[in-house]
């Protein structure tokens, strides 16, 4: 029987795979959208979808009538320090997990945000006040904003060059060189012409406006390119189950006409891959655990990129396995046409389970476990720790607040319990 722990560690095939064959016969009739309260037509809706994808923004969950799951977005309130420091540091392309601490006195290890802030802590784009406190729950404001996205992206910066164009930030105010940076980065215009409003509270569809600019205006180096093929390849995921569970669990009655939603299935997809999703569609099981597109793409502990350029990313990507699923090598290729990412190829081979396609080291590995273990289980994860290594296995006791779990985890193939 399968405990919380090995649920969780067995669910990485995204949220539109998840509840795969709950749904009734249901006729498609308008497009899909993973939110209940971002509309399609609405100026919020496109960068706040692109940071969903990539997880650099993650909604409240809200379970629909047919089992399946909507986000609730909240794209006008305030965002705190602690939603802003998980959101960059997984526009960042960090990990999801560190085994440091935070030298924040107000930030305890049990803290739900912990790891993000220490991430961005050490890379000193976050900072305390005159007393030390991080202040997770308070909101930011834009000249905050501001700093901590050019010491983030490594936006070109020059102290000295404070000539905004804005009226209400001097040439002597703290922020002025920051604000100048993202105004040459293309990153902002202004709440309106003339005007930056430095002590605005930030909303949270607009740092997800500021970092999906950033994606969408820069070249991407190898961590972010890797964030890229994620949104681009759970985006397309995310539609192609979607009118999966339109069919409904009976494995003979017909699936939906591809041609029904093909015009959204393009928007993820080049012409190159479309023939091998409407095949996969028709195809795919509807009454079983078995999916065409299960990569996670979720940590990068464990790929290759292969080619990165304006037009094109190719990342080699291992999904690690566990006692349910095998390791699998995938090969994911997205392309650039005319400003939107596509998927123009998928491919994955299983890997024999003693074949040394890649190597954890123990930190790799702790971070791993502590991150897939925060994202899928139900466990409310303080902390991992090595209890024993013997040759390629490690034994990682997960420390939760109620009770500690013991798990074996094979550096080379993932999990064995």
């Amino acid at each position: 029987m399968l405990n919380k722990l090995t649920k969780g560690m067995i669910a990485t095939i995204g949220a539109g795979a998840m509840s795969l064959g709950l749904a009734a016969g249901v006729e498609a009739t308008e497009p899909y959208s993973p939110f209940t309260d971002v509309s399609k037509d609405s100026a919020a809706y496109e960068p706040i979808k692109n940071v969903f994808h990539k997880e650099i923004m993650s909604g409240y969950e809200i379970e629909q009538a047919d089992h399946t799951f909507k986000y609730e977005m909240r794209p006008y309130q305030n965002v705190t320090r602690a939603q802003a420091a998980k959101m960059m540091a997984i526009g960042l392309g960090n990990i999801h997990a560190t085994q440091d601490i935070s030298a924040f006195p107000d930030i305890d290890e049990t803290y739900w945000a912990h790891d993000y802030i220490t991430l961005l802590e050490k890379e000193g784009v976050v900072s305390g006040d005159r007393e030390g406190n991080f202040n997770p729950v308070q909101s930011l404001n834009r000249a905050q904003i501001a700093k901590m996205l050019v010491e983030g992206f490594d936006l070109p910066f020059d102290e000295n060059d404070t000539d905004t164009g804005f009226n209400d930030v001097d040439a002597d105010d703290w922020e002025a060189p920051y604000v100048k940076a993202l105004v040459d980065a293309g990153l902002t215009t202004g709440t309106t012409p003339d005007t930056f409003s430095s002590y605005q509270s930030v909303t949270r569809y607009q740092l997800a406006a500021f970092i999906d600019r950033f994606y969408k205006n820069f070249e991407l180096d190898k961590d972010l390119a890797f964030v890229q093929v994620r949104g681009t390849f759970k985006e397309m995921q995310d539609v192609f189950y979607h009118y999966v569970n339109q069919t409904g669990p009976l494995p003979l009655e017909d699936p939906l006409p591809y041609e029904s939603f093909q015009d959204e299935m393009r928007e993820t997809i080049t012409m190159n891959i479309e023939p091998d999703v409407k095949e996969n569609f028709i195809n795919q099981c509807r009454a079983c655990d078995g999916i065409n597109y299960g990569a996670s793409v979720d940590y990068k502990v464990n790929y290759e990129l292969i080619e990165n350029t304006k037009d094109r990313i190719t990342i080699q990507y291992v999904d690690l396995g566990n006692a349910l699923k095998l390791v699998t090598d995938y090969t994911i290729s997205i392309v650039n046409e005319d400003g939107k990412w596509k998927l123009d190829q998928y491919e994955g081979e299983h890997v024999e389970r003693d074949s040394e396609i890649f190597t954890l080291s123990v930190e790799e590995a702790l971070n791993y476990v502590e991150s897939i273990n925060r994202k899928y289980s139900m466990l409310k994860v303080i902390r991992v720790d090595l209890i024993e290594q013997n040759n390629d296995l490690y034994t990682i006791r997960i420390v939760t607040p109620d009770e500690n779990y013991d798990v074996v985890f094979d550096r080379q193939v993932g999990f064995v319990n």
